[in-house]
């Protein structure tokens, strides 16, 4: 990995960055480019991970896992629908509901805190029940503390949409969401529950 700054930066923060790119583990980020407008991955053929600075911690990490998500054929089964449900709207929602949830998770193992301060759980209404649930789970960091580990805090958070009338049904869905952390088990579920 060849880190490259656009402006000067400490050895202190180069340090800090390297240390968020390998906390996820061996990383597929080909280069880092300290100094730019803002925080972001660039995928091609080489992995270009913009950084701007100051540096935010859960910026970085957050585009560090994405680049994990989309290299690594483990975390593609959590969140990629298959291409014969390319033309299904509920899929693709479903999709980048669960690539947002995933980001989060890998973020939370490797700091929850970032994650937790900034949970703002929401039901988010979709035009059918179905979809309210997809969008309320693409919002929902309390999912992502829960397949990380941290249980505890992400059933505080979830208790905070106690109130709303679409809670019952959202909390089955997060329950086997977060216990089956993959598209097909979940689109699956959806369609068995719901239909379409």
């Amino acid at each position: 990995m060849e880190i490259v700054t656009l402006v000067p930066v400490g050895e202190e923060t180069l340090a800090e960055i390297r240390q968020l790119i390998e906390s996820m583990g061996p990383s597929p980020i080909d280069v880092v480019v300290v100094g730019a407008e803002e925080t972001r991955l660039e995928p091609s053929d080489l992995y270009v991970l913009k950084i701007s600075v100051p540096v935010d911690k859960y910026a970085v990490l957050k585009e560090v896992a994405y680049a994990h998500a989309v290299t690594d054929p483990q975390y593609a089964e959590v969140w990629a629908a298959p291409p014969e449900l390319a033309a299904d709207p509920l899929a693709q929602e479903l999709s980048l509901a669960l690539l947002r949830r995933l980001l989060d998770a890998l973020v939370a193992k490797v700091d929850a805190g970032l994650v937790i301060e900034r949970a703002r759980p929401e039901i988010v209404e979709g035009d059918t029940l179905l979809y309210t649930l997809v969008r309320t789970l693409a919002v929902d960091a309390s999912a992502s503390l829960a397949v990380s580990g941290r249980v505890a805090e992400a059933l505080q958070l979830l208790s905070r949409l106690a109130g709303h009338p679409a809670y019952e049904a959202y909390r089955k869905f997060w329950d086997f969401v977060t216990s089956n952390f993959k598209f097909l088990p979940a689109y699956n579920w959806l369609l068995l529950m719901y239909g379409k």
